[in-house]
């Protein structure tokens, strides 16, 4: 992915996070403090600040510090997107340019979902934005294996993480502060895992009118 490709989809998502405000922070006054619209609204600007002010970045460089911006918004969202960022900057700098870029989008989300995984002790089914995160994987697997071109990979892994996303509806949240709700948990969709949905779709999208 050129730099250019990665910064339009970076922009692309932080819009895309601010205009989903309202609906994030409705669907996360049933189980926390209904600001993670707020929240991420507040990251998406840092975002944007940290991308103009970085001209020259290498890819690996920029995810790096979009990671840092993500996390000095705080709140419970904001370590879990530095996390995940960080580890896809790690394993950017490990990547061939010449390999397939499905093969690599997959690995990237991998190495997002590891380290997500890992601070939290959350997995898919826990109602978290990992139940988005691993149906789009799944998609990238299959992509993968079956050659399918990455535009329509991209595509298909966004809708994936939509759907899961929406099907946390019917969870009972098993970590975090919605834990504590029990049966009550059921009912909305997961703030975070929808958050992640949205910047999935925006990323698609942007991508999608390079390829």
């Amino acid at each position: 992915m050129s730099s250019s490709v990665l910064r339009s989809c970076v922009l692309g998502a932080a819009d895309a996070v601010e205009a989903s405000r309202d609906e994030l922070c409705r669907l996360d006054a049933a189980a926390g403090d209904g600001d993670h619209g707020v929240t991420m609204a507040l990251a998406a600007r840092a975002v944007r600040k940290a991308v103009a002010a970085s001209p020259d970045a290498t890819d690996h460089e920029l995810v790096t510090k979009v990671a840092l911006a993500m996390g000095s918004v705080g709140g419970a969202c904001g370590p879990i997107y530095a996390t995940g960022l960080l580890a896809i900057a790690d394993s950017m700098r490990g990547q061939a340019d010449n390999s397939p870029m499905v093969a690599r989008m997959l690995d990237l989300a991998e190495a997002a979902e590891k380290a997500i995984a890992a601070l939290g002790g959350a997995k898919p089914g826990d109602k978290t934005i990992l139940d988005a995160l691993d149906p789009a994987i799944g998609v990238l697997r299959g992509a993968k294996s079956s050659g399918m071109g990455e535009a329509d990979a991209v595509t298909a892994a966004a809708s994936a993480a939509r759907g899961g996303a929406q099907a946390t509806a019917n969870m009972i949240a098993a970590v975090g502060r919605a834990s504590r709700l029990g049966e009550r948990s059921r009912g909305l969709a997961d703030p975070g895992a929808t958050s992640l949905a949205v910047i999935l779709d925006a990323v698609a999208s942007t991508y999608c009118t390079f390829n």
